[in-house]
């Protein structure tokens, strides 16, 4: 898996609208925010996501042609419900590849164990500059299911990879490799809602670990539906 993997999609745009950057910000909020509310509209989406209006407004039109949202009232007191949480979050999904949208590197390490790879980052200021991510996001929030020890860290600024190769003395290496450097595709959602975990460092938010898990060639199916079956917000999904 060294290297660097950049695929360009071959959905139709209006599919890559939706799923891009910016907009997965409206799609994170109606899974985790809007499923619980009856009605919400376009303006109150707009200002909780910091997001123009004429973004979440492109979004709805194609949720609603969809069918993952349901339209009430008309003009100025239209609202919106979103009527199919569980067939959004698997169109999600279907259209989000982390393999191809994400650029990854991959290393070994002098370091013998995770503890020493935390301090070193803590060390050099970068515990808020990388954000834990696949299946270190799902150990840092209690839902490892594998014996994998590597480590997966998004990184928050193009430029930042060669220092954290400095600091870490780290080696390219294709296979048996111990340390994932990821430049993310959602960035935006991780300056959003990634929080520090006990570790000190940021942990990518649970439904974007799920998303990056479901596609993940390394055991990752397998670890994202340990996730879905045991986290209390995603699993109700499943009903």
């Amino acid at each position: 898996m060294k290297g660097e993997f950049l695929i360009l999609s071959n959905k139709p745009d209006i599919d890559r609208n939706i799923y891009a950057d910016k907009s997965s910000v409206i799609l994170y909020w109606l899974l985790l925010v809007g499923k619980n509310k009856k009605l919400f509209s376009i303006r109150e989406v707009a200002k909780e996501c910091n997001l123009s209006l004429g973004l979440v407004q492109r979004v709805f039109k194609i949720l609603t042609l969809k069918g993952y949202l349901q339209t009430i009232g008309i003009r100025t007191s239209k609202k919106f419900n979103l009527s199919n949480s569980k067939d959004l979050l698997k169109s999600w999904e279907d259209n989000y590849n982390i393999i191809e949208k994400c650029k990854i590197w991959t290393y070994r390490s002098p370091f013998q164990t995770k503890e020493k790879v935390f301090q070193t980052l803590i060390e050099n200021k970068l515990e808020k500059k990388v954000v834990l991510a696949l299946h270190s996001a799902a150990e840092a929030c209690g839902y490892k299911n594998t014996n994998l020890n590597t480590i997966e860290l998004y990184i928050l600024e193009k430029d930042l990879r060669i220092e954290i190769e400095k600091k870490l003395l780290l080696e390219p290496q294709e296979k048996g490799y111990e340390i994932i450097l990821i430049e993310p595709y959602y960035k935006t959602i991780l300056d959003k809602f990634s929080k520090p975990c006990d570790k000190n460092i940021l942990c990518s938010p649970i439904l974007l670990t799920y998303l990056d898990l479901c596609q993940f060639p390394l055991r990752g199916e397998e670890q994202a539906i340990f996730i879905l079956q045991r986290d209390k917000i995603l699993k109700t999904f499943m009903k």
